[in-house]
This record gives C-alpha cells, structure tokens and sequence, in this order.
C-alpha cells in the first residue's frame, strides 16, 4: 500500500538542491493531466474512492486507476495501463462515467533510498512536495515518521504539511478557497 504525505512547498530550487546533495535520482519529469470521474452506480464524493485517468500531455497512453483512502495518506491502489485515452474517454461516457474535474501538474519524480518524492507545480492551485513509501498495515507509523524526517531533510518545516489531496480539489470534495 501506498503511505504518504504531502506538503506545500514554496521553495522549489531548496528542495532540489538538497535532493541533489542526497543523490537523489530524477525518476521523471513530466506534465500530467489527471481527469477524475464518478461512477453510476453511486456518488465517489460521498465515499474514499476515487477513479483517475492520467496521461502526459501531448501522449494519448495513460494509465486508469481505482484508489480506495484507506487513512490520511494511506491509499489502496490499482491501476492498468491505458493505450487509447481518447478512447477510452469514450467508454467511459458511453456508460455513464461522469468526469468531475481535472488536475494540470508539472510533476518531477526522484528516487531517494526507499522513498519516491514528487514536486508538483499545480495549474490555479499551487506548488507541493509529496513524500511516498510501500509497505504494510502495521508499518504505517514507521514510514510516515521517516517521510516527515525526510521532508525536514529537504528544508521543508512540518508546519507546511497538508492533508488536501488533489483529488479532493478535482471531484468538489475541497474547495479552492480551503486551499489558498
């Protein structure tokens, strides 16, 4: 399972410097275009679910994914590859899916030992740093101790820690004015 956290992030050229210092690896740079949708069959807004369609902007592949919030930041996910976005986009329609909003991103991935850390640059929304780590149930507590270690580390104080997650943003769970 997905453990995570994230957090508001002001200074990009900091965190960058310290990864680098770290030797942190960059995974993958890329603009990311997250469409999330609601299902027919009952309302995600009033659930823990969420269903997203990512792709990088200008590519018509992408990726599907179903994600249950298990706990702040901690997430159950499942996702396939998808080889037709537009397509797709047309099922999706043609069976009631109902997309709910979207989320623009500049996005810069990098590998640091066991964690994946994520700059985002979000269209009208703003700049955050997420901190992510695998594993199980009972090592929850462990990995968000050491994600906040981490993200003290990259010279981002705790006190900039969020518990809005995009897809709150997209789906009308949080309104923007929470966020700003």
């Amino acid at each position: 399972m997905e453990i995570e956290i994230k957090a508001r992030c002001s200074d990009y050229g900091l965190v960058e410097k310290n990864l680098s210092k770290l030797n942190a690896k960059l995974k993958k740079e890329s603009r990311q275009i997250d469409d999330y949708y609601n299902a027919p069959v009952r309302d995600l807004r009033k659930t823990n679910e969420y269903l997203r369609l990512r792709h990088s902007f200008g590519e018509n592949k992408g990726t599907f994914a179903y994600h249950v919030n298990l706990a702040d930041g901690v997430n159950d996910e499942t996702e396939i590859e998808i080889s037709d976005v537009e397509k797709f986009k047309k099922i999706l329609k043609a069976f009631g899916f109902e997309i709910l909003g979207t989320i623009d991103k500049d996005r810069k991935k990098f590998i640091l030992n066991e964690f994946e850390v994520t700059l985002d640059k979000v269209k009208d929304v703003g700049n955050f740093i997420e901190i992510e780590g695998q594993g199980r149930e009972h090592e929850v507590g462990k990995i968000k101790k050491g994600c906040l270690a981490l993200l003290e580390k990259l010279g981002v104080p705790q006190k900039n820690q969020c518990n809005i997650w995009l897809c709150d943003i997209a789906t009308g769970k949080t309104k923007l004015e929470q966020v700003k």
